[in-house]
């Protein structure tokens, strides 16, 4: 299994093959299991440890790109246009960076989203003011 950092360079579909791959394993094992004819019991533990890896990653990504899109600048250049989104982490900010893009490839826009910032959950919490996500963002144009 890839480390943290690995995984965050790679591409969703290959995240999502990696995960596809993991969960017939784990098919695979919990099979042998209950036939009796597990001989590493260990190794249920790490298919399930890689696939919550890989499903942290998936998930970060669709949140940076959900928080970027609830920006109401951002919302509004994107309006009425066919776009794409990609999100990658960025280090040195330690947030995700996440570009929008038309369907010709031309830059519309991009945020840097924070997913660490606070955010409370209780009810009474929930009626102050929530972080800002996003603490940063440039409209292409």
């Amino acid at each position: 299994m890839a480390n943290i950092v690995e995984l965050r360079e790679m591409s969703n579909d290959k995240l999502k093959e990696m995960i596809e791959n993991y969960r017939e394993e784990m098919f695979n094992l919990r099979f042998q299991n209950a036939s009796a004819r597990l001989e590493d019991y260990s190794r249920l533990k790490q298919v399930r440890r890689s696939i919550a890896q890989l499903e942290t990653v998936l998930n970060g990504r669709a949140l940076a790109e959900e928080a970027a899109i609830a920006q109401p600048e951002i919302a509004a250049a994107l309006a009425g246009q066919e776009w794409r989104a990609v999100a990658n982490f960025n280090y040195e900010e330690s947030a995700w960076r996440v570009e929008f893009a038309d369907v010709d490839g031309a830059e519309i826009a991009s945020a840097m989203v924070n997913l660490n910032a606070k955010r409370s959950h209780g009810r009474k919490d929930r009626e102050k003011e929530q972080p800002r996500l996003v603490t940063s963002y440039e409209i292409a144009g």
